[in-house]
């Protein structure tokens, strides 16, 4: 081994802690890095087989293999490409705040048109519906949750929509509508329901799918746990008690109990339903996560985000209902690139140091 394959040997391993190290700080999304890795891990093996390229070009009829000024070209535009990957991840998050803003302040707007009845603050619970072209289903969700006893106020999301959602949800008269203007994802549109809770001082905040899966009557459970077990925030689960009921396809269960797993494994309690968007949160997670919701496909993440922050974490058994209309975007092939996407995101979480919660109460 010569004097040149052990740097480039040492150039490949920096390159793979470098991009490491970037995600680990939140400077590069999980989603791009991982391109990153693996071309980190291709330099490592070109380095370590000093005759890989030769091969490759024997292989195509090259004559000529310059394998030396390969490398280093490839190294230089891997640095560039990594530069732009931090600067591109960076105004993606400037751009989640500035849509997330604007939203709110157009609702903050209107609020004067809005009818008393909706605009005032009526309850010290909110239930954040994220909503994205759920204009079959959204009218039917806040029927559901408007028969609930406890009367909470409820807050729809409307995650840049392509169809009608945001005058679905209007039109029924009994819910406030955030209209986002551009599609963030889950992630953004619920804690965008976050910012709004926090700001307007509510005690309790219940994420609550807009596609009609969960059932509202199932609410006073998840709110009897959250005071009962002095939980921050409580989950309804599919899982800890067999049910004849709904049942997601087998390639989901498979997620969901690899899930159950990794994040058991991390924080040290057994979550049984990780992606279940069913949640409650107390005050105090509701200023942590306004501030820090994980964006894209949050659920699992979160769980980690809390546990690893001295979060109490709850479940309790809840039943699941079919979708009233249209399906998932996670279907296929991109169930297995959700499911790197993710456990690369829970890995990363559970890698950071925890927030100084007591810091972030001050401010």
């Amino acid at each position: 081994m010569d004097r040149i394959q052990l740097i480039s040997i040492f150039f490949s391993l920096a390159v793979f802690a470098t991009i490491f190290l970037l995600v680990k700080h939140r400077k590069v999304k999980e989603e791009y890095s991982i391109l990153w890795f693996a071309t980190a891990l291709v330099f490592l093996y070109m380095s370590l087989d000093r005759y890989a390229v030769d091969r490759l070009g024997n292989l195509f009829g090259i004559a000529y293999k310059p394998t030396i000024i390969l490398l280093l070209i490839a190294g230089f535009i891997t640095l560039l490409l990594v530069h732009i990957t931090v600067v591109i991840t960076r105004l993606t998050d400037q751009n989640k705040e500035i849509i997330q803003e604007l939203g709110l302040s157009n609702l903050n707007r209107k609020l004067p048109k809005v009818p008393r009845e909706i605009a005032q603050k009526n309850s010290d619970i909110l239930v954040i519906v994220p909503a994205y072209n759920e204009a079959e289903n959204i009218g039917r969700v806040i029927a559901d949750l408007k028969k609930l006893d406890l009367n909470p106020d409820i807050l729809v999301v409307n995650d840049g929509s392509r169809d009608w959602t945001y005058d679905a949800a209007k039109a029924t008269r009994q819910a406030l509508v955030i209209n986002l203007p551009n599609n963030l994802g889950i992630g953004g549109a619920v804690q965008t329901g976050f910012k709004w809770a926090a700001r307007n001082e509510y005690r309790i905040a219940i994420q609550f799918d807009g596609d009609g899966q969960h059932i509202a009557a199932e609410i006073p459970k998840i709110l009897d746990a959250l005071k009962e077990q002095t939980a921050n925030m409580v989950i309804g689960s599919r899982f800890i008690e067999k049910h004849t009921g709904y049942r997601s396809t087998f390639s989901r269960r498979l997620g969901i109990r690899t899930f159950m797993t990794v994040n058991s494994l991390l924080i040290g309690q057994k979550i049984t339903d990780n992606t279940s968007g069913f949640r409650a949160y107390d005050r105090r997670a509701i200023e942590f996560l306004a501030r820090y919701y994980p964006v894209d496909y949050p659920e699992p993440e979160a769980v980690i985000l809390l546990g690893k922050n001295n979060f109490a974490i709850a479940e309790v058994p809840t039943a699941m209902q079919e979708r009233y209309s249209g399906g998932s975007s996670i279907h296929g092939l991109l169930s297995i690139y959700y499911m790197v996407k993710v456990l690369l995101a829970v890995f990363m979480t559970a890698l950071r140091k925890p927030v100084d919660v007591v810091a972030l109460s001050k401010k």
